[in-house]
């Protein structure tokens, strides 16, 4: 019979409490790279819709 792993170690990384806050804060954003990638493109295609519009809409009012 096969011993089951054991869930609780987190592996290589260290425990959080032991690290120094500028190195939790890289952790932090290491571990959330693609989701803050995608929110800044996402709101990037925001910003450049809206502008986009607001300049047709400006053409127009003023042609």
């Amino acid at each position: 019979m096969q011993d089951k792993p054991d869930l609780t170690k987190t592996g290589t990384t260290p425990a959080r409490t032991q690290l120094s806050r500028p190195k939790r804060v890289v952790y932090w954003f290491t571990r959330r790279r693609k989701t803050i990638t995608f929110h800044i493109i996402r709101g990037v295609s925001y910003g450049v819709g809206a502008g986009g519009v607001s300049i047709i809409v400006w053409w127009i009012q003023n042609h």
